[in-house]
């Protein structure tokens, strides 16, 4: 149990991986096994990153295995107080491409041996957190869709264009949405809906699930 901004929390350390590894060996496989475990007993998954070194395709992984298990996430670049000019712009950079997956994290950079910007961590860390647990009314959520399919309806396929009917959120830890419609959504269309979702509620640190359920427009007699 760590104490961070007045606040106890319970830490789980991952077990140690070894970077750029072309093969594992038994001990390593199965400290990859622990790591897992580690990120499914958690709420929340803190990856910290050496700024100082490239990034590792094992750093990587570890973040998308957080996704994956949908945990609330907070990305930490530490040493970031030695960076220079030309390094800073080249992690900003890295930052659209090989985080592009999880630019909804909640991100701090800071230096833990000089405690720079350290205080920013627990905010972090409690915004993620209440962004997991975020439940959207539904009445606030269909009107919501409602207005953006208005402004943004579906591209039409075959001569046809999948609406929206309804959608309501099925659960939190992650917020999990389902969408009822006519048809299938395209996955670049789900996309628009997921960055719309954050651009209005928020979201930020959180995964966000969205899955769509074809119904019938039309009532059964």
């Amino acid at each position: 149990v760590v104490r961070v901004d007045g606040e106890d929390w319970l830490f789980i350390d991952t077990a140690g991986i070894k970077r750029r590894q072309h093969k594992l060996t038994g001990a390593e496989y199965y400290s990859s096994l622990r790591t897992q475990a580690a990120i499914e007993r958690s709420e929340l998954a803190l990856i910290l990153f050496d700024s100082s070194q490239p990034i590792a395709e094992q750093d990587l992984k570890v973040m998308s295995q957080a996704v994956d298990a949908g945990r609330a996430i907070v990305l930490v670049f530490n040493k970031w107080d030695l960076m220079d000019e030309f390094s800073r712009q080249r992690m900003e950079r890295l930052w659209k491409t090989e985080f592009e997956r999880v630019t909804w994290a909640e991100r701090v950079n800071l230096s833990a041996k000089t405690g720079w910007h350290t205080n920013r961590l627990a905010r972090a860390m409690r915004t993620a957190l209440d962004s997991w647990d975020k439940r959207i009314p539904t009445g606030k959520l269909n009107a919501f869709l409602g207005r953006i399919q208005s402004a943004h309806p579906h591209p039409l396929r075959g001569g046809k264009q999948a609406r929206i009917l309804f959608a309501t959120q099925a659960s939190t830890r992650p917020p999990r949405f389902v969408i009822f419609a006519t048809g299938f959504l395209e996955h670049g269309y789900r996309r628009f809906i997921e960055r719309s979702l954050r651009e209005e509620f928020g979201f930020e640190g959180t995964p966000i699930q969205i899955s769509v359920k074809v119904r019938d427009k039309k009532k059964r007699k």
